[in-house]
């Protein structure tokens, strides 16, 4: 709406526009309004139309009857409306639409957020709660302090209730904070070495050095703030485990993560595909999107398969590191980039590369992308990456719990005795992993027992002495130790 009224108004204040009693004002926002409904209903008439995003006021009861008018018994429709009454939340984000609205381009901020106060009275003056109950509609009543509740109203159907669910996980996660997302494939895996594609293969040598480089490039990209909270996730594939190892922050093991099933073409080469399997190596070639490999997965799959990771990392409010796999990183990465399911298969996710997403305050996601040079100079007397305190301090505390048998401070204790440091989730597709303690035996998503192997790893990276480990406990316990608490 925004943007088509800048057509109209171009010589006056905004506030002005706003108005009841401003006939030019009225007439400029009717224009505004009905261009913004015929470019709507357009793109739905499209090829590629199938939802739409009406982003307006729609303040009185007049306006939501001219557009379910529009709408009724040609498109399923909803309305969506934010009550917040918190002025600190208020505040921020009258200022941060400030710096994004095209209705303010190079206008002080100070002056900018006064006359957009103008505006918001302007609203007040004739502003009507959604009541009417003949309406389909959801109410979200301070919902981003955290504090408050939702009213919904004739909501059925699978759309609608994928919308309230959505809004449900998001909203709960309560007011968000700077927080990045950090995306990287494993490093070479022995697989990649020899062109072979899926199988569950360690890292090569090239791919060992990246694990190690990989923390000192983390730290990098983050703030130095002693009580910063970091998460790393990976899927179940040892790969990712080996690439993660050596981060000095907690773990949590995502069976949605892990990389496309290639079926019965898994271990192979995509030249030996086409010697073995024509049809399918040609069938894959005419549409990667929605090829599917026999007794295996498509890309529509995998992309059904991450979406609890993806509700997930919405609903978190701090720093993320995601070490997964090509094609899962390419969902996740298209899903927050608004990047079209036609053109997944062939976005470009390389090795050694750490890519950042920073959540910018018009909804939209920052990249930036940093390669790390496996080719450093790592030679015996190499240090290592350098640590934080923070985070320093926080590994020794987990290494300390997995030595006593105690909770580290700060950390929930989970029951099992040993460290918070790794966990494992398991999520059908299309399901949730779920955050009930009572799952699972009774284990958080945060619970797990932890390998000597992986607190060692990061250890290591810390720069931390560890005690000796018990008589046959060594490098090789990490296959064989018992399996972990999982979260269904």
């Amino acid at each position: 709406m925004a943007s088509s009224a800048l057509l109209y108004w171009g010589g006056f204040g905004t506030a002005c526009a706003y108005d009841k009693a401003s006939l030019r004002g009225v007439e400029a926002r009717s224009r505004a309004l009905n261009a913004a409904l015929d470019d709507l209903m357009d793109w739905l008439r499209s090829d590629l139309g199938q939802v739409a995003v009406f982003d307006a006021t729609n303040t009185t009861q007049a306006r939501r009857e001219l557009l379910r008018s529009k709408f009724h018994n040609v498109w399923q429709y909803l309305f969506i409306e934010t009550i917040c009454s918190d002025p600190t939340v208020l505040e921020n984000n009258y200022r941060n639409k400030m710096q994004y609205s095209p209705d303010y381009t190079g206008v002080n901020v100070d002056k900018a957020v006064s006359d957009f106060l103008a505006r918001i009275a302007k609203y007040e003056e004739v502003y009507e709660p959604i009541s009417d109950r003949t309406m389909h509609y959801i109410k979200l009543i301070d919902m981003v302090t955290g504090r408050g509740h939702m009213d919904i109203n004739r909501i059925s159907g699978y759309i609608p209730g994928k919308i309230v669910f959505f809004l449900m996980q998001v909203c709960k996660a309560g007011l968000s904070s700077a927080r990045k997302i950090l995306l990287t494939r494993h490093g070479e895996s022995e697989y990649n070495q020899r062109g072979l594609i899926g199988g569950n293969s360690s890292l090569s040598e090239r791919g060992e050095r990246y694990a190690r480089l990989l923390p000192e490039a983390v730290i990098a990209r983050l703030p130095e703030e002693q009580q910063l909270s970091v998460a790393v996730w990976t899927s179940t594939l040892k790969r990712t485990i080996e690439t993660a190892r050596f981060l000095p922050f907690p773990k949590l093991r995502w069976k949605a993560l892990d990389e496309i099933n290639a079926g019965i073409c898994d271990g192979l080469t995509y030249e030996q595909i086409g010697e073995r399997f024509p049809e399918e190596y040609a069938a894959r070639k005419n549409d990667k999107l929605r090829y599917r490999y026999p007794a295996g997965e498509s890309y529509m799959d995998v992309i059904q398969r991450v979406e609890p990771v993806i509700i997930e990392l919405e609903r978190e409010r701090e720093y993320v590191v995601v070490v997964a796999h090509q094609a899962v990183l390419r969902a996740v990465y298209a899903y927050f980039m608004g990047v079209a399911p036609e053109d997944i298969p062939r976005l470009a996710m390389p090795l050694h590369t750490l890519i950042e997403l920073t959540p910018m305050p018009d909804g939209t996601m920052h990249e930036e992308r940093f390669p790390v040079d496996i080719d450093v100079d790592m030679s015996s007397d190499y240090a290592g990456p350098a640590v934080t305190a923070a985070p320093a301090i926080a590994l020794q505390q987990q290494v300390q719990a997995a030595a006593t048998g105690a909770p580290p401070q700060g950390l929930a204790h989970s029951g099992s005795g040993l460290s918070d440091m790794d966990t494992r989730v398991d999520a059908a597709p299309g399901g949730r992993a779920g955050g009930c303690g009572a799952a699972g035996g009774g284990h958080s998503p945060r619970s797990s027992i932890t390998s000597e192997l992986e607190i060692e790893g990061a250890a290591e990276a810390a720069g931390l002495a560890l005690p000796a480990s018990p008589a046959g406990h060594g490098a090789e316990m990490d296959a064989a130790r018992p399996p972990e608490p999982t979260v269904a």
